[in-house]
């Protein structure tokens, strides 16, 4: 498992911000705002689409361990080794000394689970750390990463691996006289950190259940449980009823079950109200193909040009969106517009020259597919890649 251990600046000029949350605090749930009840985002039991709502666990259920579990970690904690140590610190050590065989899986689990199975995704890794500093009396708080090799492209499906990092603080620290503070020191657990991770925003409690909840939701989508993915988006709702990937996630459940007008009701609504609009805008965007709407679709493709997003994952998104409806030039410039992100993503490079095949440009497409080849790592990948040259090359 690899973890890392980082403190926090401890001595900076700046105002002193940082706000610190446990578990066991009391989570605040929001009101529903009128325009949420009409759109029945707020009622959270009904479902007419997707049949009768399952049990789902409480927070209290996703950070709860079993009693020998408590017991193991607390014999830990009290070992003499610890005596003069900080509990943050030996929380760190419990994670590298008995979870050492945890292995990186794509899948949410409960702490108590994570312990018992030794391995889960990140989520799961910040569950277990909250689980754990909550017993210890350990003040947490979480950071959202952006980390751009995390996603996968799979035909239409794209997913973007959005990282989660816990930050545990010490207790018993106090600041010199005359400095201020900028951020606390604590320590920071995370998963393969790389120096590609880019910093989105820190996270109050309510914001990290809504994650875990959209997390559920999302591997419920992947296996096609579309009642489970919808009644997990619902309970994401109760802790951030303007998360924009719970709106979106709900606007597909509901085009998938054929309800368009309540797919275009969310993404609208998403669009005012959430602060992160470009995922709403490109599937609103494919909404309105589908719906034959193309003077709606092309006022949405001009709000989107105009976006700036440092991530090429949405770039990607479009671009094969663009490409899946025949706008082989546009699809080009968001390939383009992802690779000046990211140089190294031989799957823009790739999107480049099918691009640029549709269009006539043989030789360009060629030098396009060579860029990819070079690029790709995984040997199949290669082998596909170059299977394609083959091909592109023959007609030339």
């Amino acid at each position: 498992m690899n973890f890392i251990m980082r403190t926090v600046n401890k001595y900076q000029s700046g105002l002193l911000g940082v706000f610190a949350l446990l578990i066991q605090s009391c989570t605040t749930i929001p009101e529903a705002s009128p325009v949420q009840q009409a759109l029945g985002l707020s009622t959270i039991y009904s479902g007419d689409n997707f049949g009768q709502r399952p049990s789902i666990q409480t927070p209290e259920d996703i950070h709860r361990l079993t009693e020998k579990q408590q017991a193991d970690f607390l014999a830990y904690l009290n070992k003499p080794r610890f005596a003069n140590t900080e509990k943050n610190e030996a929380l760190f050590e419990y994670l590298q000394d008995k979870v050492e065989g945890y292995q990186y899986e794509g899948v949410t689990l409960s702490a108590s689970d994570a312990l018992s199975l030794n391995g889960g995704n990140c989520m799961t890794l910040a569950i277990l750390t909250s689980a754990l500093a909550q017993i210890a009396g350990i003040e947490i708080d979480y950071e959202l990463m952006d980390d751009i090799p995390l996603y996968e492209i799979n035909d239409r499906t794209i997913l973007k691996g959005v990282h989660i990092r816990t930050i545990l603080y010490n207790k018993n620290y106090s600041t010199e006289e005359n400095l201020l503070l900028l951020s606390r020191p604590g320590i920071k657990i995370d998963y393969f950190p790389t120096n590609r991770q880019r910093f989105i925003a820190n996270l109050d409690e309510n914001d990290y259940l809504t994650m875990y909840y959209d997390n559920v939701a999302v591997e419920a989508l992947m296996a096609n449980d579309l009642n489970r993915a919808y009644w997990y988006s619902m309970e994401a709702l109760r802790y951030s009823l303007g998360s924009s990937s719970t709106i979106n996630m709900l606007a597909i459940l509901n085009r998938r079950q054929g309800d368009t007008e309540k797919a275009e009701q969310l993404y609208v609504y998403g669009i005012e109200h959430a602060e992160e609009k470009l995922t709403l805008l490109k599937n609103y965007h494919n909404l309105l193909i589908n719906l034959g709407r193309t003077e709606d679709a092309v006022s949405i493709e001009k709000r989107l040009q105009t976006l700036d997003d440092p991530s090429p994952f949405h770039w990607i998104q479009i671009a094969r969106s663009a490409y899946e409806s025949g706008e082989y030039q546009q699809a080009i410039n968001y390939f383009n517009k992802a690779m000046s992100l990211a140089p190294y993503l031989h799957e823009a490079q790739l999107g480049i020259a099918q691009s640029l095949y549709e269009t006539g440009e043989l030789q360009r497409a060629e030098k396009a597919l060579e860029a990819a080849i070079e690029k790709a790592q995984k040997r199949s990948t290669v082998s596909l890649y170059e299977a394609k040259l083959a091909s592109l090359r023959s007609e030339i």
